[in-house]
């Protein structure tokens, strides 16, 4: 009862106390999802809790009245310290998401620190980590999921065939225990382990891997392509299957390695809130607010260290407040801190669909000029390496001369019209959009910030009202797969704003690309798309973010895994 109350005042801003504040019942029937009946029921309980005072509308246009004993603040700060007291973490969140004003956590942001990270749970015999998240999972659909967190997470719950050794730059049996191809390489044979359980009991057959390549062939979504070449699937027993190809590609195992071939199961249909897999990490509890990944004990593998993950959904304001809030009486723990580089890369791109003066390439060229990493990065203090092409080995700096831009906007006809510039809606990127908008007005350059939320962002009509696009891509491991995904899966914004010309290029040299037997071959060829996408000033490299990550220090063997991401099955609790 006391989330309705909650939820009442933090929706209303019925902040003081002995106030009366006028209400419609139909009002609190959309904020409660009930019958008016029951909206009536819940004043009534909360009535005789103290909570409030409740004087019904008597007459033709006499509206309802209620009054508060407590100020909201002070209501909120108790509550949450009387929570954390309990270690009521679930509870918490529940405030946590509300639009409450970020002031108020401050208070009890040491305590709710305390709640957070590794955890034993001597009660339980459980090491658990305790996370906060800013935003909704958009899907743990495979064949859906484009954002870094969600492919992250699938990782955890599905297996693959085989995977990619980044140290070796070669590919490791996995789910199947040996290999190999034809002389031909278009038939490629699988030898399934005997010892893969699915979550939910029973052991991986030939038939699921045929079963999961249908789904995908099949799949009217932005993965299809990667099983393009795949003609047919023979499974001659339980443990061997046989992947027959249209045309030879030394590309192949790499699609394979790719989490959006994890094997599902053949007999039970797809749910992405009931997820069955084979991975280190079983679907324990997903509702809106909250996911729980669960230990597999019966993993093929090495068994994860840690028994559970529970991520809680909050408010972006709750996780800035309770992460970086200072508190100078808390010196008990002093978290250590984790950098992460190889977190990605930054880009801006450019809609040449549009019919405007973004398709000269000088007003590219002035954008590519006005936007100084260097500077940025001082401004807003952050720490990042200067993007030259996808590789973060090839970071360095860039030429940039801002007495170029005035001229390149006058040979390109600029006249002064604003532009949609489209990001996302976190905190850094609506910091760096709001940057770049502030440092084009300086010449004149109108800007329209358009924050865009990871839902939006797949939809296919986004591109219609869009000029200019911020993003960033999560890289895995084999970067050689991360280019021809990137350039290839459509659900990236990024390359669905190419024109006809640079589509046909770019096809061309993907092709090459994955044809190419050797690693030097594939680097070169990369190296040349790239070239002449920013010789196009089609898109523009910015960084790779240095990413820092506070922790307990009582956290151990913490390891950077794919996308940017910490390694949830190899950290453990030093006691």
């Amino acid at each position: 009862m006391k989330d309705r109350y909650f939820q009442l005042r933090a929706e209303w801003k019925h902040l003081e106390k002995n106030i009366p504040y006028g209400i419609k019942l139909q009002n609190l029937e959309a904020i409660w999802f009930c019958s008016r009946k029951n909206a009536k029921r819940i004043l009534k309980k909360l009535e005789c809790e103290g909570l409030l005072s409740f004087k019904p509308g008597r007459g033709r246009g006499k509206i309802s009245q209620i009054q508060y004993s407590s100020t909201f603040q002070n209501e909120v700060e108790e509550f949450m310290k009387e929570c954390a007291k309990k270690g009521e973490l679930d509870k918490i969140a529940e405030v946590l998401r509300l639009p409450i004003p970020s002031q108020w956590v401050v208070n009890s942001s040491s305590e709710i620190r305390k709640l957070l990270g590794l955890k034993r749970d001597e009660l339980e015999s459980k090491d658990i980590l305790y996370t906060f998240r800013a935003r909704d999972i958009t899907t743990l659909d495979p064949l859906r999921v484009s954002v870094s967190m969600e492919t992250h997470l699938i990782e955890y719950l599905g297996d693959t065939l085989v995977r990619y050794n980044s140290e070796k730059d070669c590919f490791d049996p996995h789910i199947a225990h040996h290999f190999h191809a034809d002389e031909e390489k278009r038939v490629w044979t699988f030898y399934l382990r005997k010892s893969v359980y699915f979550h939910q009991g029973g052991f991986v057959t030939s038939r699921d891997v045929a079963y999961t390549i249908n789904r995908m062939q099949n799949s009217p979504h932005s993965y299809s392509w990667l099983a393009r070449n795949i003609t047919k699937i023979v499974c001659p027993n339980p443990q061997k299957v046989e992947i027959h190809l249209k045309h030879p590609n030394p590309f192949f195992l790499r699609y394979l390695s790719a989490i959006h071939f994890c094997i599902l199961p053949a007999d039970i249909e797809f749910n992405e809130y009931k997820w069955i897999g084979t991975g280190p990490f079983r679907l324990k509890e997903r509702t809106k607010n909250k996911l729980v990944l669960e230990a597999n004990d019966t993993y093929f593998r090495v068994c994860p260290l840690i028994d559970e993950i529970h991520f809680h959904r909050v408010t972006t304001d709750a996780v800035k407040t309770v992460y970086l809030s200072s508190d100078a009486e808390v010196k008990e723990v002093i978290p250590t801190e984790h950098k992460i580089k190889d977190a990605g890369l930054r880009l801006l791109s450019f809609n040449l669909k549009r019919k405007n003066v973004i398709q000269h390439p000088s007003f590219r060229q002035a954008i590519y000029h006005l936007f100084d990493v260097k500077k940025m990065a001082r401004e807003l203090e952050w720490e990042v390496l200067e993007a030259r092409s996808f590789e973060i080995e090839n970071a360095g700096p860039h030429h940039k001369d801002a007495s170029k831009i005035p001229s390149l906007l006058a040979e390109s006809g600029y006249k002064g019209e604003s532009f949609n510039l489209f990001h996302f809606e976190n905190y850094h990127a609506v910091l760096e959009a709001r940057w770049l908008e502030k440092e084009a007005r300086n010449y004149g350059i109108s800007f329209t910030l358009c924050p865009v939320s990871f839902t939006e962002f797949t939809e296919t009509e986004i591109e219609l009202d869009l000029d200019l696009l911020i993003m960033g891509l999560s890289l895995s491991f084999d970067k050689h797969l991360a280019f021809s995904y990137a350039f290839r899966n459509k659900s990236l914004l990024f390359n669905r704003l190419f024109d006809s010309d640079i589509e046909q290029y770019m096809e061309a040299g993907l092709n090459a690309f994955e044809m190419a037997e050797k690693k030097k071959q594939r680097a070169r060829l990369m190296e040349e798309m790239e070239q002449y996408l920013q010789k196009q000033h089609a898109l523009i490299f910015l960084y790779h973010p240095v990413v820092t990550r506070a922790l307990d220090p009582i956290i151990e063997n913490v390891e950077s895994h794919s996308f940017g991401h910490f390694d949830f099955t190899k950290l453990w609790v030093r006691s």
